[in-house]
Parts: structure tokens; C-alpha cells; sequence
């Protein structure tokens, strides 16, 4: 809506916002691919705010025993990568449980 046009261009002119955002979200992606490589799952590098991670079984099962604990994911089987969830890069709090999820869930 209009609202939200007018807050995210006043967003994107906040250049100290900005770059605390990204920085926030270099540090999740690291935080997350760490993790993943501790768990021995594959995942496709990322620059963006998402990760998409090999969970090594069928993505829907995984997401569904996920949402269980609480975390939200994406399969992405549309894709062609059944085996493989996106995950959204959050606060550091927020990718720890990601993480501790995954783990319980697999």
C-alpha cells in the first residue's frame, strides 16, 4: 500500500539503517551456513536475505516437522530441489533456533 511505499523509501535514505541491516544479514548468513555445515547439510551460497538448504530428505516432511517446533520455512520443490527448504536469515537469536530445530527435526 501507499503507507508502506512511503516508509520504505524513507527507509532506503536511512544510510546508518541500511547498513546496520546488512550487516545483521551477512552476519545471519554466515551464522546460518556454519550451521548448516556443523549439521553436514549442503546449501547454496547466498547473498540475499534467504538460504536454501539441502535438508537430504522430502523438504514438505522437514518443513512440516519444522513448523512443529515453531520455525517457518519454504520447500521448494517447484524448483526441482524436493530435497532442499529456504530459510529466511533472522536475528542471531532466530537462526539459533532455526538451527536447533533443524537438528531435533533431522
Amino acid at each position: 500500500n501507499s503507507a508502506a511505499q512511503v516508509a520504505a523509501c524513507a527507509a532506503l535514505q536511512d544510510t546508518e539503517h541500511l547498513q546496520r541491516s546488512i550487516a545483521i544479514n551477512d552476519a545471519g548468513l554466515q551464522q546460518l551456513s556454519e550451521g548448516f555445515q556443523r549439521l553436514g547439510l549442503s546449501y547454496i551460497p547466498s547473498v540475499g536475505n534467504f538460504i536454501t538448504v539441502n535438508v537430504g530428505r522430502c523438504a514438505e516432511e522437514v518443513d512440516t516437522a519444522l513448523l512443529q517446533q515453531g520455525v517457518i520455512t519454504r520447500p521448494v520443490e517447484n524448483y526441482g530441489l524436493a530435497h532442499c527448504v529456504r530459510i529466511s536469515v533472522g536475528l542471531a537469536e532466530e537462526n539459533t533456533r532455526c538451527l536447533q530445530a533443524l537438528e531435533v527435526v533431522l
